[in-house]
């Protein structure tokens, strides 16, 4: 079996390594950078085989980076997992709360303890960083304390499972320059043109092929202020997207499939 390298977000100490984990074979290799941005560009530039990459969590909602990542780049989700994601207040040997006068984590870390952090922390620093890795590497003394996974070397909990609700939860893909085999679940993101009743009759397409729709959000087409693009992920199981493509393709000004996949 051939090694393949895989990237991710941060070092073994982040959740995406945790999901990395459950998409990678034995033999394969796990391989950490700074940024998603980054660990994604190791798969377009073949520094890697693939990237691992948040893209939505329960609390803190979808991941742009992620989302606009997929529509700019020929890239493919070929597979997801959803992974439990508990998040921890951690600190170095003889950290505690009364101690903390800054707290670092990933932007999206923060989201999902935010009713914590006001309540616990209202007078304390909170600094986003790049991702959780990075957090507990600035949580070097005792004002200074991180939300993350789990702890790294020489540090502890503080306090266990911060976030804001209980079972929260990350959605992970994988993603590729090749589309998967197939799956259950399909991706896609278009762009209607802009008058009335457009975005309806896209939309409606869904239903008429009696595939069900899980998820659709617009972001930003960024060419314009108020033009916007639309993702939808929705059900396939049993049943070929094309022809929906093919009507949607006629409805849309932009459109780009992400992907026909299986969730692990």
């Amino acid at each position: 079996m051939r090694t393949e390298r895989l990237a991710y977000l941060g070092d073994r100490y982040t959740h995406t390594y945790a999901a990395a984990l459950k998409f990678a074979a034995k033999t394969d290799e796990l391989v950490g950078y700074h940024t998603i941005f980054q660990s994604i560009n190791a798969a377009l530039g073949g520094e890697c085989d693939y990237a691992v990459a948040p893209i939505e969590n329960s609390c803190g909602g979808s991941v742009t980076d992620t989302l606009d990542a997929l529509r700019a780049y020929p890239l493919f989700i070929r597979k997801e997992t959803v992974i439990h994601v508990p998040q921890h207040l951690i600190g170095v040997a003889g950290a505690d709360k009364n101690s903390i006068r800054t707290i670092y984590s990933h932007p999206q870390a923060l989201a999902q303890c935010d009713g914590y952090i006001r309540a616990e922390f209202p007078d304390v620093e909170v600094i986003a960083v790049s991702s959780t890795a990075e957090a507990l590497s600035l949580a070097r003394d005792p004002s200074k304390a991180a939300i993350a996974r789990t702890p790294s070397e020489g540090q502890h909990i503080i306090e266990n499972e911060v976030e804001d609700v209980k079972n929260n939860s990350t959605r992970f893909v994988l993603l590729g320059k090749e589309p998967a085999d197939g799956g259950d679940k399909c991706s896609v993101v278009f762009e209607t043109p802009n008058k009335p009743g457009a975005l309806t009759e896209a939309l409606s397409l869904f239903g008429e092929h009696g595939l069900n729709m899980t998820k659709i959000e617009s972001r930003p087409h960024k060419s314009e202020l108020g033009r916007y693009v639309f993702f939808v992920d929705f059900e396939c199981a049993g049943q070929s997207p094309d022809a929906l493509l093919r009507e949607l393709a006629s409805r849309a000004t932009e459109l780009k499939f992400l992907g026909k996949y299986s969730c692990i």
